[in-house]
């Protein structure tokens, strides 16, 4: 009995001699996953230590599945299940892939798919990127990305001073002063704004999980049906693979799905700018 142990106790008390039914065909393993992704989508949610404990049970049965898919399937964030692998003494022996959410293979190591991704382009030069993304294991953006610095000569491999690079670059460095004559008019760019004083500068660009785990505890959000709805929004945001979003299109659909996207964007957009005016309004009705 994988789901449904009740409504089949619901018919024997009525009385009932068949029900109907929807059979599985699996492992024990496969099983005990389908069950644990019933109880966490309807029903009495399972406790913490349940969904802990089954998140442990999945990764000793199902090590090639990603932290984001057993995640989804126990009903805990993709950074506990990431805390319970490296704890689990039963999944000692890594694998070198992962099975995503969308059921693709992904390696752990994307230095040995950007290898394998050179290798292709040097022996097919003409190769597409999804033929090469999918022989060497990758996604079309890494391929995309490999080909790109074979052209210009560069190692398939970011180096370390480039990563590091990278992870900073999102952090501009401070304008250098300069000196203003008395009287003169300056015109700034409304992208490059000056905050007034007491007014809060913005920080630089956060990660989503940690911006995400906050506004989740805020009541203001949480008991009001338009908050709820919002953080709903806000996660399935942060839980999209975006890599993998373009191979899901089929190609007659893509002009559709795309003009779909820059609408949403543009409402995204759009709400950024409304709330990024009302935090200018807020700050310049007070002292200056």
């Amino acid at each position: 009995m994988i789901d449904g142990m009740h409504r089949l106790l619901a018919a024997y008390i009525r009385g009932q001699e068949t029900i109907d039914v929807q059979f599985f065909e699996g492992s024990p393993e496969d099983a005990f996953l389908r069950s644990v992704e019933a109880n966490v989508a309807h029903g009495l949610p399972l406790s913490l230590a349940d969904r802990r404990t089954a998140a442990s049970r999945i990764i000793a049965s199902h090590p090639q599945m990603s932290d984001r898919a057993i995640a989804r399937a126990s009903g805990l964030g993709s950074k506990a299940v990431a805390v319970i692998r490296r704890r689990s003494t039963a999944a000692e022996a890594q694998l070198n892939t992962r099975v995503g959410r969308d059921g693709r293979v992904r390696p752990l190591n994307s230095a040995e798919g950007r290898q394998r991704a050179a290798e292709v382009i040097t022996q097919n030069p003409e190769a597409s990127l999804r033929e090469i993304a999918r022989l060497a294991g990758i996604s079309p953006a890494t391929a995309s990305d490999v080909r790109r610095r074979l052209k210009s000569g560069a190692p398939p491999t970011p180096t370390r001073s480039e990563a590091r690079s990278t992870n900073t670059g999102s952090a501009l460095p401070s304008p250098t002063p300069t000196a203003v004559p008395e009287g003169a008019t300056i015109a700034f760019s409304s992208s490059r704004r000056v905050p007034r004083q007491g007014q809060r500068i913005r920080s630089a660009r956060r990660a989503p999980g940690p911006v995400l785990d906050k506004l989740s505890r805020d009541p203001s959000l949480r008991f009001k049906e338009d908050g709820r709805h919002l953080l709903r929004l806000l996660q399935q945001n942060a839980l999209a693979e975006w890599s993998s979003l373009t191979e899901a299109v089929p190609p007659y659909c893509g002009e559709l799905v795309g003009d779909l996207a820059r609408q949403y964007a543009a409402n995204w957009l759009a709400l950024a700018q409304q709330l990024e005016e009302r935090e200018r309004s807020t700050y310049s009705s007070g002292p200056c």
